[in-house]
């Protein structure tokens, strides 16, 4: 197999995934025992809480924003295979270049603009979430948008790179973390 610059930088783009992928999923922790101090405080001794949900609403919220990187990386996303798996990998990295380009460069890059403008504002306002008697603070949650946008279009990159390495070679480079390569079923 061939490695070439492109599947290095690449790879090494790939790192930042990895690794906020990695530290994201530690999100779950917390949200987990939010909602099982809820339950146990809502019908154990009939307190319930007044911050359980927004707590799990953040949390939840900022771990699948903030893991959207790590799912593209890890090739978790969606996707119908029906035409896809029986192309050669020179088509398979076109279709997935011209998908990058057209369609999550620009999405991540909204997100991420407009993202900023969301948390800025709450930032410098001192917002919390008037919705809750409990009235966290909003701008830690409002800072996943811009954070994931900025991820997400690093992560993209790296893509694109792999994309570009495969239509020169032909071949699908080793995955970052792991020595196997993408798999084509024919």
């Amino acid at each position: 197999m061939t490695d070439s610059g492109l599947a290095r930088a690449a790879r090494r783009l790939d790192q930042l995934a990895i690794w906020s992928g990695h530290v994201v999923a530690w999100l779950i922790a917390p949200m987990v025992l939010s909602l099982c101090w809820e339950v146990v405080a809502r019908f154990v001794f009939n307190a319930p809480t007044q911050w359980a949900y927004d707590m799990t609403f953040m949390l939840y919220g900022s771990f699948f924003m903030l893991g959207s990187a790590f799912t593209l990386q890890r090739r978790g996303h969606v996707r119908t295979d029906s035409f896809y798996a029986g192309w050669t990998p020179r088509r398979q990295a076109q279709v997935d270049f011209a998908g990058y380009l057209l369609m999550a460069v620009p999405l991540a890059g909204i997100f991420a603009f407009v993202g900023w403008g969301y948390f800025a504002k709450s930032y410098v306002g001192n917002e919390t979430f008037v919705s809750s008697v409990w009235q966290p603070i909003a701008w830690p949650f409002k800072l996943t948008m811009p954070l994931s946008g900025a991820l997400l279009l690093v992560q993209i990159t790296s893509e694109c790179l792999k994309c570009l390495h495969t239509m020169r070679t032909g071949q699908w480079p080793a995955q970052a973390g792991t020595s196997v390569t993408k798999e084509v079923v024919v």
